[in-house]
């Protein structure tokens, strides 16, 4: 009895320093979900025939667990946040695969509805902890990125949600291969809206895609300011949070060196 105490003692440490491990590290498993969506999602567009839309379709589902589950996981803070995020992610999945197993346009307009609502909750949450944070660490930059990201993928849902709305809203060059010729985020057809986003949020715009309607003009208008917001704002943050911890640690050795 006295020797298995210290074991169960010694195991429970070891499970409380992996957590602790793992959620230091949690914006850089987010980071990487995020990267897997991006360059992932087109090969599986590119192969989508040889593998069969159904196939193609749950790879990508696959991809979107991974980032929604590592996002949920990344901004809580506590059990009852974890818990609350956890089904907010699970009900997008859900609604997903519903929506593509049915073909229900309206099961889809409800699912990207909800999964832009999450995004927008996780890109919040994430820009407040950059703003709680008082040192810049691998984590800091990684959660910097990840709402950049996040931002070019919450409006590759948008522009989803307004294709299924108005099929007319934006205008795909017909140069493009014909199995690219739509912007639906969820199936074979998601690199294809993440593509488009991104162009727009970092103002390439080569113009392969156009926005027809007004509203798909104002919403690509936005995104590229927030773009380049983001990125002015975060960046002005970061570089002042550096060297505001340099200040201190100067200040503190200099205090230490005068007491010796």
């Amino acid at each position: 009895m006295n020797d298995s105490l210290p074991d169960s003692q010694s195991g429970g440490s070891a499970l409380h320093g992996w957590l602790s491990r793992l959620r230091q590290t949690r914006f850089t498993q987010l980071l990487i979900g995020l990267l897997l969506l991006l360059f992932v999602s087109p090969f599986i567009g590119t192969f989508s025939g040889e593998l069969g839309k159904t196939i193609a379709t749950l790879m990508v589902v696959f991809l979107l667990a991974t980032v929604l589950i590592a996002a949920a996981l990344a901004v809580s803070d506590d059990q009852r946040h974890t818990r609350l995020t956890l089904a907010l992610a699970g009900t997008c999945l859900i609604l997903t695969i519903l929506a593509q197993l049915t073909e229900s346009s309206s099961l889809r307009i409800a699912q990207e509805i909800l999964t832009i609502g999450f995004l927008i909750h996780v890109i919040r949450l994430i820009v407040r902890t950059l703003f709680q944070q008082r040192q810049v660490d691998y984590d800091t930059i990684a959660a910097s990125l990840c709402g950049y990201i996040l931002i070019g993928v919450t409006f590759a849902v948008v522009y989803s949600l307004v294709m299924d709305i108005d099929g007319s809203a934006l205008s795909i060059a017909k140069s493009e291969p014909s199995s690219e010729l739509a912007i639906h985020f969820g199936d074979q057809h998601t690199a294809t809206a993440i593509y488009f986003s991104f162009v727009t949020l970092t103002t390439l715009g080569y113009g392969d895609i156009t926005p027809i309607s007004m509203p798909a003009r104002m919403l690509t208008t936005a995104e590229a300011l927030i773009g380049q917001l983001y990125l002015v704002i975060l960046v002005a943050r970061l570089v002042g949070l550096h060297i505001s911890t340099e200040m201190e640690a100067r200040h503190s050795d200099a205090a230490n060196q005068n007491r010796s």
